[in-house]
């Protein structure tokens, strides 16, 4: 009897078991809320609808006609495959290594588009049936190299085109204008399954010339191959190269296919070699195995996404949340031992499109949860200064693009580094960088002769004379010195500390008390050489590479001093009337939030003890501007995800100093795996769309009083719990 009974027990727990064993294994992981869509959708974000592995040197996505800087429009039929994109930016570049599965053989750049349908978009897959032919195509990435997988019909015209001249630049956007000025594709082995080359390119941000070095590898023997130039094919050819400067070339492959055959092709991407391309290939996609590669590429992005445990929001705001975690990781680009430029294991990160956007938020949160990216960082940054004798706001494609959108904002991500305590750098080779941007730099970029640039700007005057964004750079300026100086005074430079900062209190100057918009005084305006103020409209929007403003207009600019918010507290007049300024400027629109310029302006409110209008705003901006189809602007490299994310858990980062602002979370529970292994939790277990203001807050179990809290409690991990409600 009794074995009776415990027999049955004994099966219970063994159901009971094999039922938590399949919950486990199906339950959804974090790479699972991902939408590769979101950004993509809508018209302004720019993110690449392809797969690309975190920090992955390779961005392989499918490729329309009309499409934008990502070079894609999900409403425009497919043209083919490129190996490499940039995500979220608002001035594009690459688009190569161009791939098209056809049936028949069409050469011409829009000869082959095709309707799509069956669309599938993960972090870790993109998939898609190409109606014009009945090919499927799938493909998923690995750091340096991708594995395709083409379905084919039955046919006796069954192709793989390569085309090396195709780019975004001149291609598929001719805005942003592109040339190759060489180029080459050649077969490799006797059965005609490999090839390889390379090719010279120049176009779209920061145009200086690169060269990207290929490798291609085919799971099955063709029945015919060639290579073609302009135009013209050339059935058994195993070479071709560019005769002239913008020469259409590729290569090509034919095979006679059952219906569904599938067959497979490996490529990968160097910037140092074909060799190198070659090895990527070898090393990291060994086999025909795509299961494999794909769930190795699941399972890279699983792994990361965990570091971030959110809990308690609906299954939409997980999705937009893991989807901007998922953009906050794609650049930029760890390239190290893939350069011509330097040599082995000299950290290179590139694609930097540009630190002018990433430094208020990206940094941060890698700061947090990812050293060796920010440590990568700052030392390719000392790695560059050794060599070429300057590091500028933007680098792609390993060119250092000379005009910076605003200051010199490296210096902000070193201070973010040093205050932050991340491991790994050399800190007095750091400084060296520092300290040459603040005594040789701080110069401005445009409209103005070189001879007034280095005697009567901003180190002179205290602000940079009247032409393109002179303001906006003074204003960065401002605080690239604040930044310099406090790593100065951590490294124990007293005379670089006292005269950094001091040149840190500068954009005061550009203040002009009796400037005035919509009955409200005092607003950042342009000064002249002999300090008159120069009238502007302070709500107009410049654009880019404008005079005085850059990407903001004044009521906007007014609100940038992130070292020294009490100060403009009361320039505008104490705290009520700042708060009633601050307040019709988020009511009326003026402060945008579609870039970065204005990212901290809505936790100036914390500054005049209104911090529950600091938690009004966020959760306004979250919900209406961040949706399940993009965000407010160009998503700038996982800017704009990264400030979302921060928004979400509850706390948000003043870059370059050791401070957060605690503004309340939408998640009940969120767990941040921090890079130096503590934990930490934040609880809000009456978070709600309604509960968005914060009654008390605990922090490791002791009541906290204000709203800014510092690194040096959050990285030692512990617990913070908000009480949040719906009344102020």
């Amino acid at each position: 009897m009794y074995k009776i009974k415990y027999f049955s027990i004994g099966f219970f727990w063994i159901a009971i078991g094999c039922h938590i064993s399949v919950q486990a294994q199906t339950k959804k992981q974090p790479v699972d809320y991902v939408d590769n869509r979101i950004g993509v959708i809508d018209k302004i974000s720019n993110c690449v609808i392809g797969p690309q592995l975190p920090s992955g040197s390779i961005s392989p996505s499918p490729q329309t006609q009309n499409g934008e800087d990502d070079g894609y429009s999900p409403f425009e039929p497919i043209r083919g495959f490129g190996q490499l994109h940039v995500s979220g930016t608002g001035w594009g570049t690459n688009g190569q290594i161009f791939i098209s599965p056809q049936i028949g053989l069409a050469v011409g750049e829009k000869e082959h588009d095709s309707p799509k349908t069956e669309e599938s978009a993960k972090p870790y897959e993109y998939a898609v049936k190409l109606n014009r032919y009945n090919i499927g195509v799938a493909f998923t990435p690995s750091y340096h190299s991708a594995i395709y997988k083409f379905t084919f019909p039955k046919s006796s015209q069954s192709h793989l085109l390569l085309d090396i001249t195709h780019a975004l630049p001149g291609d598929i956007k001719p805005v942003i204008k592109g040339e190759v000025s060489m180029g080459e594709v050649h077969f490799d082995d006797v059965n005609h399954q490999s090839f390889s080359g390379s090719g010279r390119y120049k176009g779209g941000f920061a145009a200086s010339p690169y060269t990207i070095y290929y490798a291609v590898k085919i799971s099955k023997k063709p029945r015919e191959y060639g290579t073609w130039l302009n135009g013209k094919i050339n059935t058994g050819s195993v070479k071709q190269a560019l005769v002239n400067k913008n020469d259409r070339v590729g290569a090509f492959v034919k095979f006679a296919t059952q219906q569904d055959e599938v067959i497979y092709l490996k490529v990968s991407i160097s910037y140092k070699s074909i060799d190198q391309a070659k090895q990527w290939l070898n090393q990291e996609i060994p086999d025909w195995n795509y299961e494999t590669a794909k769930q190795k590429a699941r399972n890279t992005w699983n792994s990361l996404l965990k570091k971030i445990e959110v809990e308690g929001g609906t299954p939409k705001e997980k999705t937009i949340f893991y989807t901007a975690f998922y953009h906050a990781n794609l650049m930029p680009r760890n390239r190290t031992n893939d350069t011509e430029a330097f040599g082995k294991d000299v950290p290179m990160w590139d694609d930097h499109f540009a630190v002018w956007d990433t430094w208020r938020t990206l940094y941060p949160l890698h700061a947090l949860i990812n050293h060796p990216l920010v440590s990568g960082t700052v030392n390719s940054f000392i790695a560059r200064y050794k060599k070429y004798g300057k590091v500028k706001d933007a680098f792609v494609n390993g060119n250092d693009m000379d005009a910076e959108q605003g200051g010199n904002n490296i210096d902000n991500i070193i201070a973010d580094a040093y205050v932050k305590k991340v491991p790994g750098i050399n800190w007095d080779e750091a400084y060296k960088l520092l300290k040459h941007d603040a005594d040789n730099g701080r110069l401005g970029s445009f409209g103005w002769k070189k001879e007034d640039s280095a005697s009567n700007t901003y180190k002179k005057l205290g602000w940079v004379v009247p032409g393109i964004m002179n303001v906006s750079m003074s204003l960065e300026y401002s605080y690239n010195d604040y930044c310099t100086a406090l790593v100065a005074k951590g490294l124990g430079k007293q005379d670089d500390y006292a005269n950094y900062l001091a040149r840190s209190k500068q954009w005061i100057n550009l203040w002009n008390k009796d400037a005035e918009s919509d009955g409200y005084k005092g607003f950042i305006m342009p000064k002249a050489l002999n300090g008159d103020f120069i009238p502007v409209d302070l709500k107009a929007y410049p654009g880019s590479w404008k005079n005085y403003f850059y990407e903001a207009s004044s009521w906007n600019y007014s609100w940038f001093m992130p070292h020294q918010f009490k100060e403009l507290v009361e320039l505008n007049g104490g705290k009520d009337v700042f708060v009633k300024k601050l307040n019709y400027g988020f009511e009326k629109h003026l402060i945008h939030y579609d870039n970065e310029p204005a990212f901290l302006a809505v936790h100036g409110f914390i500054y005049a003890d209104r911090p529950d209008l600091t938690s009004f705003w966020v959760r306004q901006l979250m919900t209406k501007s961040f949706t399940d189809k993009g965000y407010p602007g160009n998503d700038d490299s996982g800017a704009m995800s990264s400030w979302y994310m921060f928004s979400a858990m509850g706390f948000f980062p003043n870059a370059g100093q050791d401070i957060y602002y605690l503004t309340g979370p939408s998640f009940k529970k969120t767990k941040i795996h921090l890079s130096n292994g503590r934990v930490l939790t934040i609880e809000a277990p009456n978070a709600s769309p309604q509960n968005i203001y914060i009654k008390s807050i605990l922090v490791n179990g002791v009541k906290w009083q204000g709203n800014i809290i510092t690194h040096n409690i959050i990285q030692k991990g512990g617990t913070i719990v908000f009480e949040m409600t719906n009344k102020l």
